[in-house]
């Protein structure tokens, strides 16, 4: 069982428990509630739209997820390419797509646009074999992934065409040699550089009581994130964050473990809400990161690809009212 503590009003409880966790749909975890599987300051509740106060403690287990579904469909989705060739596809993955298929999302995710651009029939494929700490061997199994995003993280994802190329973009992913920097919006923090970059080398490993949460902890994966800031507040920070590893939750865990955890991220400590610069309170529906750059070089002639995936008018707007512009 997960304890989550409210810092703050929050909306309705199956609402609040789908943003906390998205992998879960809302569907499911509002038959969860009902089947008294979640508590509100240890009082059983049976309905979803209770109401959450600042102060309030959630406590739950997970939902049993249901089978992942075997059968990928083509499927024409809108997503903007950023470069595109015989071989490579790099698109600008939008906030709430998900990358591939699992449980509460058979359809709808960036491999079946995918399987839909190469004009492919439908093909089997099981879920892959989770791995515990390594995000980039989480795409592993799905066609054409080598790498992945969260489900509201935006920007930059590189997808193969074909398996000779999927093989290739992902040996670079393991020897280091992709260039990853990602923009978020953070709680200000003494511990954030206050001149140049900070390496933050802390390895990575799975929570021991909450399987969706990922720790700083010895004898993790080694996990190393460059981080930069671009412009801060007394309260609030911009900052450039560079993969130099690619471990499950990686920018969001090494952000809190610098006490400065991505706005909008409640999982490591984030708030959903916070006052603007001019005091006017603001929603902030998921966690605020954007994979802002990418740079991998090409399958077949190894030239460098460089792109960047523009910043989502959302972000921008954020920025704006914390006066972080």
């Amino acid at each position: 069982m997960t304890r989550i503590r409210i810092e703050a009003d929050a909306p309705r409880l199956d609402r609040f428990l789908a943003d906390l966790y998205p992998e879960v749909p809302r569907a499911r975890w509002d038959a969860h509630i009902r089947t008294g599987g979640v508590t509100v300051n240890g009082a059983p509740v049976s309905k979803g739209g209770v109401r959450l106060r600042s102060g309030d403690e959630v406590e739950t287990d997970l939902p049993t997820p249901p089978p992942p579904a075997a059968h990928l469909e083509p499927e024409a989705l809108d997503l903007p390419t950023l470069y595109e060739d015989s071989l490579l596809w790099i698109v600008d993955k939008p906030a709430g797509m998900v990358v591939h298929p699992g449980p509460g999302h058979p359809g709808g995710t960036v491999v079946n646009a995918l399987l839909h651009r190469l004009r492919t029939s439908p093909l089997e494929a099981g879920a892959p074999e989770e791995a515990e700490e390594d995000a980039e061997e989480l795409a592993l199994g799905w066609p054409g992934l080598v790498h992945r995003l969260d489900r509201y993280t935006t920007g930059c994802l590189c997808l193969a065409k074909t398996q000779e190329a999927q093989r290739a973009i992902q040996g670079q992913f393991k020897a280091r040699t992709v260039e990853k920097r990602y923009l978020a919006l953070v709680r200000h923090s003494p511990k954030l550089p206050q001149l140049g970059s900070l390496l933050v080398d802390a390895p990575i490993a799975r929570h021991k009581h909450d399987r969706l949460r990922m720790v700083v902890a010895e004898g993790g994966r080694a996990a190393q994130t460059r981080i930069r800031v671009l412009a801060r507040t007394p309260s609030v920070a911009l900052v450039e964050c560079e993969l130099l590893t690619g471990r499950t939750h990686q920018i969001r865990v090494h952000l809190a473990h610098l006490r400065a955890p991505l706005l909008g991220d409640p999982l490591y400590g984030g708030p959903a809400r916070w006052l603007g610069a001019e005091g006017q309170a603001l929603l902030l529906p998921h966690p605020a990161l954007h994979a802002w750059k990418l740079a991998v070089d090409h399958p077949d002639t190894g030239a460098r690809i460089q792109v960047e995936a523009p910043i989502p008018e959302a972000f921008s707007a954020l920025a704006r009212a914390l006066a972080l512009n």
